[in-house]
């Protein structure tokens, strides 16, 4: 094998989760130490950002592909665009990581992730959180993921515990009404995986095998977690 010359903030996102579970789970800072190179290297490369959205495609120099995947912005894996649900994503790691490393760019960061992206990326007519945003900001793939808005609800969860600004609160029960209404199958369980503009579902899949519950249900853990230190009121 050999190491291409792409580099994906997707790959560098999970492995900061990763590397924030390792340090809960061993207490060994060396973990955390990693996790803070990778989030402060991803921040640093879009601060030219108005918001500090995070793009998904570079090159080996670390320098944004903007026309990566252009053809195919619905790429399960590598998709075009400003992803909505990845900004809420890494607001939620800079969060965690603010919570073991305080220094004072983080919250503030995670709240302009947050706040910007779920601003840009509401559907106005349908409501839920769509999937993708072109380089102006506005809806460019107008669908509906289920972990988009898991993801999304967790962090605003985790930001109104952390901040104790009601606007977070809002953000997690709007989120979190649309996906009951919406997202969440009653009768069976779990949640599907894709609607489209009009909230109407593609098929009746739920997640693929290799993601199954697990945006789904770690977002309902983190949340719980929030509410716990700060009752849902």
């Amino acid at each position: 094998w050999h190491v291409s010359g792409y580099r994906g903030q997707n790959a560098n996102m999970h492995a900061c989760e990763a590397l924030i579970s390792a340090y809960e789970a061993t207490g060994d800072a060396d973990f955390l130490t990693q996790a803070m190179t990778v989030a402060r290297a991803i921040v640093d490369a879009n601060r030219d950002h108005e918001h500090g959205w995070i793009w998904e495609h570079y090159d080996a120099q670390w320098r944004r592909d903007l026309d990566y995947n252009r053809e195919d912005p619905s790429h399960l894996f590598r998709p075009w665009g400003y992803q909505v649900g990845h900004q809420t994503e890494w607001a939620k790691l800079l969060v965690m990581l603010e919570r073991y490393r305080p220094e004072d760019w983080l919250l503030p960061t995670a709240e302009r992730l947050f706040s910007s992206s779920v601003e840009a990326g509401w559907h106005p007519q349908t409501g839920g959180l769509v999937y993708g945003l072109d380089l102006d900001g506005r809806i460019s793939d107008a669908d509906k993921y289920f972990w988009v808005q898991a993801e999304s609800f967790a962090a605003a969860a985790m930001l109104g515990e952390r901040t104790g600004r009601d606007i977070y609160w809002h953000w997690y029960r709007r989120i979190w009404d649309f996906s009951w209404q919406h997202m969440i199958d009653h009768r069976h369980g779990a949640w599907y995986r894709l609607l489209d503009a009009d909230n109407h579902r593609y098929s009746d899949v739920k997640s693929p095998a290799g993601k199954v519950d697990y945006h789904t249900m770690g977002a309902c853990q983190d949340a719980m977690a929030a509410l716990k230190a700060r009752p849902y009121r």
